[in-house]
């Protein structure tokens, strides 16, 4: 008899021990977390890059081979700098002569040049032997007039004075001619100088900013055609940087300048930094349906010229009381420690976690479902 009260004993013991195990195994699955107030963040994410406030890609309007190179990758160069110099082939000679020949007329038209004085010398010597004709000329007129000679002398008289007259009117007109054609010489050799220089300045490669030479894309020796569509010398871009961001065109109604911004840089993993938006830019790109803000960061960092840029900008920030997700029966209820299933009024999702508007009070235990 004392077998079956044993096999019972052992029996009962079992089922107690898979009740305990069952309570157990429901009651570890059974999690309660605390409603607290937290720091809420609506935000946006938007991605970009890094653009210097001034920044160029600098470009040949000539073809030809590169001479010199004058900087390097890194260097701090000024807005007009010398940075390289494209062989201008024949361009040097060209202006050479033309400012010889410039000189020359130059000189010639200089008031006391040899030139101009040894036109001016025979004007003055035809001038006197016309002064001289007209003097004898009024001689005979008064002696024609008292009939002591006869009127052959006084037509020889005039007509020597007219040829005279004639022939100085002509060297002074030869002489006003001659300096106006000089002075239309040097009004030539002047502007074609200036477009040879022009020209030739167009082989000078000059900054046309003030920044730090982000790349060079050239070496001494290379050839470089202007049409090419690898036309590319060297790209320029000031210290002084800004962050644009492309946000969806959904957002247009949202974004405003003075929002805070968190934004991460793969050139600097695992760090957040904190800027703010500045600009709008407003107009929307119809390809990509989005459009362009531009951010400043709160401190400076050294970061390279379009770099890639992804953020979240802020667009409200306050507190609010959660509780994560898992702690919703249905829609509208949770289970509270001490107080059982209530109602609640949800306000918005954030990321695991919903926002109570009424219903709970921080430091509730509600009930976490697996």
């Amino acid at each position: 008899m004392k077998k079956p009260l044993i096999f019972i004993s052992i029996l009962l013991t079992i089922l107690i021990i898979i009740a305990l195990f069952f309570f157990w195994k429901q009651n570890a699955s059974i999690t309660y977390v605390i409603a607290e107030e937290k720091p809420l963040k609506k935000v946006i994410y938007a991605s970009g890059y890094v653009k210097p406030k001034e920044y160029v890609v600098l470009r040949s309007e000539v073809s030809g081979y590169i001479k010199k190179i004058y900087i390097k990758e890194g260097d701090t160069v000024g807005k007009g700098m010398l940075l390289a110099e494209i062989d201008p082939k024949g361009l040097p000679a060209q202006i050479a002569e033309i400012e010889k020949r410039l000189a020359q007329v130059e000189e010639r038209l200089k008031p006391n040049s040899d030139y101009l004085t040894a036109l001016r010398r025979e004007i003055d010597i035809v001038k006197t032997n016309m002064i001289d004709a007209e003097a004898k000329l009024k001689r005979r007129e008064a002696l024609y007039r008292e009939g002591l000679i006869a009127r052959e002398d006084l037509e020889n008289a005039k007509k020597q004075f007219d040829i005279l007259k004639k022939n100085y009117e002509k060297l002074e007109n030869t002489f006003k001619d001659t300096v106006r054609e000089l002075e239309t010489e040097r009004k030539v050799l002047l502007e074609q100088r200036r477009a040879l220089r022009a020209e030739l300045s167009r082989y000078a490669i000059r900054a046309p900013v003030s920044g730090i030479v982000l790349q060079k894309f050239i070496e001494e020796g290379d050839f470089v055609n202007a049409l090419s569509g690898e036309n590319r010398l060297f790209s320029i871009g000031s210290r002084e940087y800004e962050i644009v961001l492309e946000v969806d065109e959904e957002y247009a109604g949202l974004v405003r300048e003075g929002q805070k911004v968190y934004v991460a840089f793969d050139v600097y993993p695992d760090q957040l930094f904190e800027g703010e938006v500045f600009l709008i830019v407003r107009e929307i790109d119809r390809a990509k349906r989005s459009f362009n803000v531009k951010v400043r960061l709160n401190k400076f960092i050294h970061l390279p010229a379009m770099a890639t840029a992804e953020a979240n900008i802020v667009l409200e920030e306050r507190k609010g009381l959660v509780i994560p997700k898992g702690a919703l029966i249905g829609e509208e209820y949770v289970e509270v420690k001490g107080r059982g299933k209530i109602k609640v009024k949800v306000g918005e999702q954030f990321g695991d976690y919903v926002e109570i508007i009424s219903g709970l009070s921080p430091g509730d235990l509600v009930k976490v479902h697996k």
